[in-house]
């Protein structure tokens, strides 16, 4: 089960990237031409917002049940925080990705209430760059010590 969910975190990994890239565009572009933030935007919002929230449950589920390396972390935290590679996934992460989730649930909440459309995308758009930002830097990228494969097979 390990293996198949590391298999779609992965993968799923550069679905929600897509997703956030397609919904600054779309905001960016909806803003500058004054585009009104009808069902297109919203459906935009909500596929990005429900991306985050399904990455979010395989994640919780190889945090939380799967994962060896949060297992070994959690039986020695002391040692976890000395050594970079168990910290990464045992507080750093997870966390920050958490944030990232929430991130997006509040720019898509913001964006409903606000009374006009260029607020609108003003305003899921910036709360969704925050989102990519912070999801990019928790990110285990390759080239970092703590880094993973681009894709998993």
């Amino acid at each position: 089960m390990y293996a198949i969910l590391l298999f779609l975190h992965s993968w799923l990994r550069w679905v929600v990237l897509l997703g956030a890239v397609v919904a600054l565009m779309y905001t960016w572009t909806g803003f500058f031409s004054g585009r009104a933030f009808g069902d297109r935007a919203r459906a935009i919002t909500r596929t990005f917002v429900a991306l985050l929230d399904v990455q979010l449950l395989v994640g919780l589920s190889l945090y939380a049940v799967y994962s060896p390396l949060t297992h070994a972390a959690f039986a020695n935290m002391r040692f976890a925080m000395k050594e970079p590679n168990l910290r990464f996934w045992a507080v750093e992460h997870g966390p920050s990705m958490l944030v990232v989730v929430v991130l997006a649930h509040i720019g898509s909440a913001r964006a409903r209430r606000a009374p006009e459309d260029r607020l609108r995308y003003r305003r899921f758009g910036t709360w969704v760059l925050a989102a990519f930002v912070l999801m990019f830097f928790a990110t285990p990228w390759p080239w970092l010590d703590i880094g993973r494969p681009l894709l998993r097979w």
